[in-house]
């Protein structure tokens, strides 16, 4: 399409070559030449980037009915002596604590426990590596990776080493309850979009999406999620994944890299969640629901955001860790992001689980 001010030039070149009293304006309009010279015309513009085209074939569309932490399978007693104490604890032993949550690193909690047994996971190996905390590789923060279900090693989730000593962060628990109770009411809603479905079997080239929503999704009386919804995207394109390029074997969908980022408001904490370099397996059951996982990084500032900042003295009560206890541990068990200047990293490999229903995404 002709650019504006050439159609404009354009329409006035006939009176041009007949009035010498417009070639003010026509220069006003910008008409002549379109390259750069002495006189300091502007150099022309560069073409607008033409938008990817949208995949063909088939969109499946989900919203989560069910997220939470992808729980590692441990053998033994993985916390000795039991699970971290939180300020509440410290208050009934007689040993009161400070509010530690805004400035953690002004104290220190030389009782906080990580969790640092070895485990399987069902998991997703985000680096290519076999870590190992004794012969960590170049340009690699030390840890140990945990063991996938079905053998081999190499499948990272540095934040469950964190948290993982932290009573209520445990199946069942309130962290599990609250984030659960999230994607179903509207506070935390999340919609994945499968694009470019030729067979739900077997497909060599799918693209993923992962959106946030402001909608709540239609439940049934007893609070199951009711499939078929229409929800419309999150306003914001912040909210709005990047597309992560994937495929499907044998009805499981493997897509990634990508960036997500998700707004959460549960209760006393209203934040973002992202991560990045992230990859969604996702398996299509035949009644047409799905399940599946997330995995990624997330920074440091940002999980301290949550818990520690947003949650604050609440949580830690609530859930049962000391804010400083918890800051020194999510730095000590980031695996993301390394800094070869300082040799320490600065987010930490992520993993959540998630069960889905059908759902119509409105963009």
């Amino acid at each position: 399409m002709m650019p504006p001010m050439r159609r404009v030039c354009r329409a006035f070149a006939p009176d041009l070559r007949r009035l010498g009293a417009l070639l003010a304006i026509a220069t006003v309009l910008g008409c002549g030449s379109s390259t750069s010279s002495d006189t300091g015309a502007a150099a022309p513009q560069p073409p607008a980037p033409t938008p990817a085209p949208e995949p063909t074939g088939e969109t499946l569309g989900f919203v989560i009915s069910s997220f939470g932490y992808l729980y590692p399978e441990h053998e033994g007693d993985v916390c000795p002596g039991g699970f971290n104490l939180g300020p509440v604890d410290f208050r009934a032993a007689g040993n009161p604590i400070e509010d530690d949550c805004l400035d953690p690193e002004g104290t220190h909690d030389p009782t906080f426990k990580t969790l640092d047994a070895a485990g399987r996971v069902d998991g997703f190996d985000l680096d290519g590596l076999v870590s190992r905390k004794s012969s960590p590789a170049e340009n690699e923060c030390a840890h140990d990776d945990f063991s996938g279900l079905s053998g081999g090693d190499g499948y990272d989730f540095q934040l469950w080493r964190a948290l993982g000593c932290i009573r209520g962060n445990q199946p069942g628990e309130i962290q599990d309850t609250i984030i659960g109770n999230s994607v179903r009411d509207g506070s935390s809603t999340l919609l994945i979009e499968v694009q470019g479905v030729d067979d739900e079997n077997e497909d060599e080239s799918v693209q993923v999406r992962v959106f946030a929503s402001t909608q709540a999704p239609a439940a049934s009386a007893d609070g199951e999620l009711l499939p078929f919804g229409t929800l419309s995207v999150h306003a914001d394109e912040r909210y709005h994944g990047t597309r992560a390029p994937g495929s499907i074997v044998e009805r499981v969908v493997i897509a990634g890299p990508a960036d997500f980022r998700w707004r959460f408001n549960i209760q006393i904490v209203e934040a973002d969640l992202s991560l990045h370099d992230a990859y969604v397996r996702l398996e299509i059951l035949e009644d047409g629901t799905a399940r599946g996982q997330f995995f990624g990084y997330t920074s440091v500032e940002e999980m301290y955001e949550i818990f520690g900042v947003q949650a604050g003295r609440s949580g830690a009560d609530a859930l049962g860790y000391t804010c400083s206890g918890l800051y020194s541990a999510l730095n000590r068990q980031a695996d993301g992001d390394f800094d070869p200047e300082t040799g320490t990293c600065s987010s930490l490999s992520v993993a959540y689980r998630f069960e889905a229903v059908p759902a119509f995404i409105a963009r």
